[in-house]
């Protein structure tokens, strides 16, 4: 009688240890911290590449100008990534991680053919793979993900399953949510927004967790040069916009952000309430690349944030400019800077939360940061 107690209560004891792990992690080879808090590894655009991923007669005629940035990212991927990937892999150990989240532009496309995307697309499977991070590895759809012949029917036929299988859940969109440790997490397609935006609306009705995370590829907010290149940003859509900045602030939402390979923390004000917004991206041009255009504080936040990019779409000049400016009078902090890197962040069983942003491959902060302290 005692051996069959002793059988159930160590089932039981499984099943409550697959209910404590995030969603995809119960078959994975580490120990979930203890108690309600918890830490994880967040990445920016990766565009991982190689020149053979890439049909060029296909690319000459309609991606010609990016045989440059192609040449760069494949030289990224071969040299630097792996440097990226072994800090993180340390820091997830050290934090003892519950997940990694990639915020989109995992790969960057352009490939020509589906069989040629598809090779992408697995490939960057297995290089994750083969890193043994031991814990489950979320990704953000981002337009270079679905970007060229096939890519779209490959983010369905390879991306969604490889999710699906992550996240533990049958997802037939990017658009997923998932609650650890009594913490939502948004996945957000931004490349469907108008139905991803009635999708959030149906997922926010029943939600009742004290912190929620948005995760999109694109900014919801503009904050650089680059003031055109956020969710909802052309003038017909200016309605989505707001309905979606009204959730975002009722909810006291971080949202995290990549698509812009910078840096940038910031607050908005809303008539709901208020939401934080965090940038970050990871393709690393050098170990040590320089950190350029550090600006802090609300009064560097104008439309004079177009200059740090003169050479930028001179034809939307105006455009972002008024972006920017119509933005200025809800931004209640404001931080930037020029480089790539990758961050961790920590959630206490309070629910505060505290973020580590590192540059380039480094293992000591360049900023540390009290999220909920700007909410």
């Amino acid at each position: 009688m005692s051996h069959t107690m002793n059988r159930r209560k160590f089932a039981t004891s499984l099943g409550m240890l697959a209910a404590m792990l995030p969603l995809g992690a119960a078959a994975l080879n580490f120990t979930p911290s203890r108690g309600k808090g918890f830490h994880f590894v967040l990445l920016g655009d990766l565009h991982f590449d190689k020149l053979e991923h890439h049909d060029t007669g296909y690319v000459n005629a309609k991606y010609a100008g990016d045989w440059n940035q192609i040449r760069n990212y494949s030289r990224i991927t071969r040299e630097n990534l792996p440097l990226l990937m072994n800090v993180i892999k340390q820091q997830g150990n050290r934090d003892n991680a519950a997940f990694y989240l990639q915020l989109g532009d995992f790969v960057e496309g352009l490939c020509g053919t589906e069989a040629l995307a598809q090779q992408q697309t697995k490939e960057f499977i297995d290089f994750i793979a083969a890193q043994q991070l031991d814990r489950p590895f979320f990704v953000i759809k981002g337009n270079h993900d679905i970007t060229g012949e096939g890519a779209p029917q490959t983010y369905v036929k390879t991306v969604l399953p490889w999710q699906a299988n992550v996240l533990k859940q049958k997802n037939t969109t990017a658009n997923a949510t998932f609650v650890h440790k009594g913490v939502r997490f948004i996945l957000f397609d931004g490349y469907t927004p108008d139905e991803s935006l009635q999708w959030l609306k149906k997922v926010l009705a029943t939600h009742k967790e004290s912190l929620l995370f948005f995760c999109i590829h694109m900014p919801v907010v503009p904050f650089n040069a680059r003031a055109n290149w956020h969710v909802f940003a052309k003038p017909s859509e200016q309605p989505q916009r707001e309905e979606l900045l009204q959730l975002l602030g009722k909810h006291h939402a971080i949202v995290l952000c990549g698509h812009l390979h910078k840096t940038c923390i910031l607050k908005r004000s809303t008539p709901a309430g208020d939401f934080v917004q965090v940038c970050l991206g990871s393709v690393i041009p050098a170990p040590d690349a320089k950190i350029k255009d550090h600006l802090k504080g609300v009064e560097f936040y104008n439309a004079g944030l177009v200059n740090l990019e003169p050479a930028f779409a001179p034809a939307s000049l105006e455009e972002r400019r008024t972006n920017l400016t119509n933005e200025q009078p809800f931004i209640k902090y404001y931080e930037y800077a020029d480089f790539c890197g990758y961050a961790t962040i920590g959630v206490t069983e309070e629910k505060e939360v505290t973020m580590a942003v590192y540059a380039n491959v480094d293992t000591t902060p360049w900023n540390t940061i009290h999220l909920s302290a700007l909410t």
